[in-house]
């Protein structure tokens, strides 16, 4: 098949939807299919990259919105171009910008749609309502709601990462088809090599730590829906309260300033760090010098980075969630916490456990990942795209048969 992924954000970028929509890509080639990006790009320009797969169209960089470029709906040109890919079908991935972009193609080409709502928008309103009145928020929430269904219209299928999303989409008014499948990982990243000792300590040496540190890591955006100060919270206490351990986070965003003053204005930096954002590919060798993940974040539709965390042999302290039904089994595979008191109650019995309580965790963790690998992933979409395929009769532009 030739498919169009359109987004408003893609790799290098570190964030969840670039993330899938990356690993989306890859897996799709790996299988034989031709498949074009259409995304941002921060130049005045519309331009190809060097091997004519990606569709870099002209942006705007919104700084209040940790970096996101917005790109304008409205490309009468460019829809020729798209045109010219002979795709077969569209998968969106955003609501907005391109999203908007690639709703116009799939009318104006006849070209049948799918989307995938990677984003819980309700929790994100406070960027628009700095004052946090609860009139403001109520109205945001009712917009998005109102909003979420307009768009959804155009689409044959919907692509919910989790149960928790597929459920809002329905409380929505959402009627389309709504397929739960979770972004695969290619668990080949996270290999058993990355945690061999010499590898570990060489890495872990390389971060400030010793081999005997016990290592709580923090991987993703930096943001206040991700409720950081909690966790920092919970790691002070506990290690105030007589325990050692250390707090690693790594990741970028509007937030980073912010909790590297916190750390430091409080005297914590002998045991918290953050690293800033790192390159996608030195990730996973970083998650296997920690020992546990932690997040306090209740903003995720699926929460990649728990299932990365698990596919290193980490154990999780979260928050209570749906999307962690599956993955988190209390005392097997973590830990929940409901506030920064309960996190450190629990950092405090972590601190206390064995070399071998902890290897034993790993194993479950590692178990508890395998039905998140890419072909899993692969083998759902593809299902999706053929019935969305099959059902759609059109002629594609410049073409007299049917597809």
């Amino acid at each position: 098949m030739r498919i169009g992924l359109f987004t408003d954000t893609y790799l290098p970028e570190i964030n969840g939807v670039a993330n899938s929509t990356g690993i989306l890509c890859s897996v799709l080639k790996e299988h034989g299919h031709t498949v074009y990006v259409v995304c941002p790009g921060k130049n005045k320009k519309v331009q190809w990259n060097e091997d004519g797969t990606v569709l870099y169209i002209p942006g705007v960089e919104l700084p209040f919105l940790y970096g996101y470029v917005m790109a304008s709906p409205f490309h009468r040109r460019l829809i020729r171009e798209i045109a010219r890919l002979r795709l077969d079908l569209i998968h969106v991935q955003t609501e907005f910008g391109v999203g908007l972009f690639a709703r116009t193609c799939a009318k104006q080409l006849a070209i049948p749609l799918v989307s995938t709502y990677h984003t819980t928008w309700e929790d994100y309103t406070h960027y628009f309502n700095p004052l946090h009145l609860k009139a403001v928020e109520k109205g945001g929430r009712r917009g998005i709601a109102w909003y979420s269904k307009l768009v959804t219209d155009p689409v044959k299928e919907v692509v919910a990462p989790s149960s928790k999303t597929k459920q809002l989409l329905e409380h929505y008014g959402i009627r389309k088809p709504i397929n739960v499948i979770p972004t695969g990982l290619n668990l080949s990243k996270f290999a058993a090599e990355l945690r061999e000792e010499e590898a570990v300590n060489a890495r872990r040496k390389e971060l400030g730590y010793s081999p005997e540190d016990r290592i709580l890591i923090y991987v993703g955006r930096l943001a206040e829906e991700k409720d950081l100060d909690m966790v920092i919270s919970g790691v002070r206490m506990a290690v105030e309260g007589g325990a050692d351990l250390k707090l690693l986070i790594v990741g970028g965003g509007p937030d980073l300033e912010r909790l590297q003053n916190l750390v430091q204005q409080n005297g914590l930096t002998s045991y918290i760090q953050l690293t800033g954002p790192k390159p996608i590919d030195e990730v996973p060798a970083i998650y296997a010098c920690a020992d546990a993940f932690v997040s306090a974040s209740l903003s995720e539709t699926q929460g990649m980075t728990f299932i990365e965390a698990l596919a290193s042999g980490l154990p999780l302290f979260a928050r209570p969630d749906d999307v962690l039904d599956d993955l988190l089994l209390p005392e097997k595979t973590g830990w929940f916490f409901d506030s920064a008191a309960d996190l450190k109650e629990k950092l405090t019995r972590f601190s206390e456990m064995t070399k071998e309580q902890l290897d034993g965790m790993k194993d479950d963790c590692l178990a508890r990942v395998r039905p998140y690998s890419n072909e899993v992933f692969y083998e759902r979409m593809i299902a999706v795209y053929q019935r969305v395929f099959e059902n759609s009769k059109y002629v594609p532009e410049g073409n007299g048969s049917p597809r």
